[in-house]
């Protein structure tokens, strides 16, 4: 089973393939990923982890196209995201865009601006706290399970 760290940062996953924009200590493969194609075949993970990155991009259908194409049948997506409510979203100021429980819907059939079809299997609003990242009261998060 092959599986994506998107976007890693300093997050290095054992056994996944560990992509960033930055060469750091663990990192596999160096790319931005504002930058298309990714430098993957089609269909070639099970698997892709996003944790706090799709916020972060610029053409937000261009990258699901690519997770689309990079994802083998079956495949599944994990992300997690800012909820747009959240101070979280708005602290940042290299944050693009930001997500509601429903944004991902847009993905789950052919729409007219991607060619990518989702399955959403399962959305949650978590509350999340660290004191090392903000020192107040916890802000929610958005958590997607897809799949193609």
């Amino acid at each position: 089973m092959k599986l994506l760290n998107l976007g890693c940062g300093r997050d290095i996953k054992k056994g996944y393939v560990n992509l960033d924009k930055v060469r750091l200590e663990g990192v596999d493969v160096v790319h931005d990923l504002n930058e298309f194609p990714y430098p993957f075949k089609d269909n070639e993970f099970n698997e892709i982890y996003c944790k706090h990155v799709l916020e972060h991009i610029d053409n937000l259908i261009k990258v699901m196209d690519e997770l689309h194409r990079i994802s083998k049948q079956g495949g599944k997506i994990k992300i997690i995201a800012p909820y747009f409510s959240g101070q979280g979203a708005y602290n940042d100021p290299t944050h693009r865009r930001f997500f509601t429980y429903k944004t991902f819907d847009y993905f789950s059939s052919r729409g007219y601006y991607s060619n990518s079809a989702f399955k959403v299997i399962k959305r949650r609003l978590f509350f999340f706290s660290s004191k090392d990242f903000i020192k107040s009261k916890p802000y929610p998060h958005l958590l997607i399970f897809l799949s193609i």
